[in-house]
């Protein structure tokens, strides 16, 4: 077997900026191939050893899009077996459910599940034939806070962690892991956007705070572990949430006022 044959392969879906970004750099670093994709295109000052031949230009909360994008990323694979998926992308909503836009909604529930649910399945049978390989879907601690102001980002990061959950009970027996990765509040570019700019940064405790860097040195630490949060802090608060005699309190405590659009 030829070095290039035995090199392992990522895809990694949102790898513009932030974890996913991170994620790049940390598998680039150890000699692994990293197939990206996202809505930006390739640039050309990439900080890590990739070409535009490894990045697949693709906006998958579209589903014709997303359709064409799988089958490209399948044909960049080049019959080499795939190692690790990581489910990264997605964005964060602030506003009330009915303050939203309803293709936001859709677009968002295109992202977050039916993508995650459809690579898993185009990648899981070959990993259980092999009998090795690796996914991890990026979920959110919001996944315990089904709450106003957040009702969309919660549900579908809530049906991630289920998803993950059960799939797990399905691969026992094999060398195959998925893990569902349920971060705080990540230091990243995701909170500029219109959908969240009724979000206050400064009303969020500091420990709850961490960067892409430990959220990605942590999730690959746990990789045998099904749910990880990471921050010792928010391990702690993310077993209270977990508690339904801790709910009530918890919703209370995360729940945003409705807030009327910046003029």
């Amino acid at each position: 077997m030829n070095q290039a044959s035995e090199r392992k392969t990522l895809i990694l879906t949102g790898a513009s900026r932030g974890i996913g970004h991170a994620t790049v750099k940390r598998f680039s670093s150890a000699g692994w191939r990293v197939i990206t994709c996202s809505r930006q295109a390739f640039a050309e000052d990439c900080p890590w050893d990739a070409g535009p031949e490894d990045h697949v230009q693709i906006d998958l909360s579209d589903p014709v899009d997303r359709d064409r994008g799988i089958a490209e990323m399948r044909d960049r694979l080049e019959g080499a077996p795939l190692t690790a998926l990581v489910n990264n992308a997605g964005f964060g909503q602030s506003k009330y459910f009915v303050d939203i836009d309803i293709e936001n909604h859709i677009a968002m529930v295109n992202l977050h599940v039916h993508t995650p649910v459809r690579l898993c399945h185009a990648v899981l049978p070959g990993m259980i034939e092999r009998d090795r390989g690796a996914i991890i879907n990026v979920a959110s601690l919001s996944a315990w806070t089904p709450c106003a102001g957040i009702v969309q980002y919660s549900a579908t990061k809530q049906f991630l962690v289920a998803f993950t959950e059960a799939v797990n009970e399905e691969l026992k027996g094999t060398q195959v892991t998925i893990q569902a990765l349920c971060p705080a509040f990540v230091k990243t570019a995701f909170f500029d956007t219109q959908v969240m700019d009724t979000f206050n940064e400064k009303q969020v405790p500091k420990w709850l705070w961490t960067t892409p860097d430990e959220v990605v040195r942590y999730s690959l630490k746990r990789l045998h572990q099904v749910v990880v949060i990471p921050g010792l802090a928010c391990r702690i608060l993310g077993r209270l949430m977990r508690m339904p005699a801790a709910q009530p309190i918890v919703r209370r405590l995360a729940t945003n006022k409705r807030q009327k659009d910046k003029p």
